[in-house]
């Protein structure tokens, strides 16, 4: 199959809501994915108290959609050529890029990809904390950003989830990279803040930390944090410019 069809953009109508989500909203909803993450998927009809799990679900790929959704929700023309694409295994296979060990094409899979009349103009990865890797958090962003110089204006494909068809698109020229980090927690504020400016001093990458204080995945009824508004707004802006033309 040849770029992505306009008819391929209105096969779910129902795509653009009246009401969109808010960011409130959209933390509070990150939390309670915490909460019935905890829970058995599948609770007994009796005897539910014999059924406990010992750790709880992964939610990644729920946020993943939620910021989808959020994302989505922002879109203002029903009939603009942008779609949101939520873990596409994106190849490059045809070209000359790589992965790290030679023997097979290049291989990249972004937590979402915005497409824009076949352009793929902005790449995601969503965290939950920085604490995962700390000590090589920074490096992998480097070699990112660096990847992001060698896939520019390249042409590269995925199937889609759903139908399994073939979409082709390129790599923008102006492409960038944005790490979105949901909770302060897991690592020292000052090696956060370390993260966070040297990540924004590089050409391809963006980052934006969305609340501060209590971590949202917290073993508490009731936790304290607060949304980083200035943050989140710059965020917002991103996502109405590059969905929004």
């Amino acid at each position: 199959m040849g770029l992505l069809s306009k008819s391929k953009f209105k096969r779910n109508p129902k795509y653009i809501l009246p009401n969109k989500m808010t960011q409130e909203e959209f933390i509070k909803e990150v939390r309670n994915s915490y909460l019935k993450a905890r829970k058995c998927i599948y609770p007994p009809k009796n005897n539910f108290e014999k059924l406990s799990r010992g750790t709880s679900h992964s939610i990644s790929s729920v946020t993943e959609d939620l910021f989808g959704c959020y994302c989505a929700e922002k879109i203002t023309k029903k009939e603009n050529n942008a779609m949101i694409f939520i873990d596409p295994p994106i190849s490059f296979k045809g070209t000359t890029l790589k992965n790290k060990s030679k023997r097979r094409a290049l291989l990249i899979r972004p937590d979402l990809a915005f497409v824009v009349n076949d352009i793929a103009t902005v790449l995601f990865d969503i965290k939950t904390d920085l604490g995962y890797k700390r000590k090589d958090f920074f490096n992998q962003a480097k070699e990112r950003n660096a990847q992001l110089d060698k896939i520019k204006k390249k042409k590269c494909s995925f199937n889609d989830g759903e139908t399994k068809e073939k979409n082709e698109i390129v790599i923008s020229e102006n492409i960038k990279f944005i790490y979105i980090i949901i909770s302060q927690g897991n690592i020292t504020r000052k090696i956060q803040d370390e993260f966070i400016s040297q990540i924004k001093e590089l050409e391809n990458m963006d980052i934006f930390l969305l609340t501060n204080g209590g971590h949202l995945n917290t073993y508490v009824d009731e936790i304290s944090y607060t949304i980083n508004k200035n943050e989140f707004n710059r965020l917002d802006n991103i996502i109405n410019t590059e969905l929004n033309f």
